[in-house]
């Protein structure tokens, strides 16, 4: 009767314990900007380390989840962000990407899910792990093209004239115009 007795009062006190999810944002990601740069985002719930393509630097963030947001701050004698602290949120999310956006400046990020990872940072060795993911990351790199991607020109419905002025090889100008 006790061995039943205590069964039961483990089950009611395994069904009681809170179960902590991660963030669907932490692990290893990469991604192509407008730009045409390759990049490797690798985040934590207390880090983020990101890599550019043509950069010989490891950038490094504060991370910190709150409620299922992300907040992003730079450590001291990093690169700027838009401000002290970037809120950013998860607006699309499937198995393998995720679209992320800057709720200050409406930016987004569309990451891919990576099928590697990087190595733990190694804070006694700190320059040589740099090294050694930054070696990793250009191998990687190489193999990935990421196309630059034009701005949109933004333009409104009204409709516009637009005057084409030819001059042929005598000099005489023929106007001509365009309804857009």
């Amino acid at each position: 009767m006790n061995y039943l007795k205590g069964i039961c009062v483990l089950f009611l006190l395994s069904g009681c314990q809170v179960f902590v999810s991660e963030h669907p944002a932490i692990g290893t990601w990469n991604s192509c900007n407008n730009n045409g740069d390759y990049l490797e985002y690798k985040i934590t719930n207390r880090h983020t380390v990101k890599l550019i393509k043509g950069s010989d630097k490891v950038w490094f963030y504060r991370t910190q989840i709150e409620d299922t947001n992300l907040v992003v701050s730079k450590f001291k004698n990093e690169l700027e962000l838009f401000a002290s602290n970037d809120t950013i949120v998860i607006v699309e999310q499937s198995k393998d990407k995720m679209i992320l956006e800057d709720i200050d400046t409406r930016e987004t990020l569309e990451l891919s899910k990576a099928d590697f990872d990087f190595e733990l940072i190694d804070t006694l060795h700190l320059e040589a792990w740099k090294s050694e993911v930054l070696a990793d990351f250009k191998k990687r790199a190489a193999l990935i093209y990421c196309e630059k991607k034009l701005p949109m020109l933004k333009t409104d419905d009204s409709e516009e004239e637009i005057e084409i002025i030819e001059i042929d090889s005598l000099g005489n100008q023929k106007r001509l115009y365009l309804n857009d």
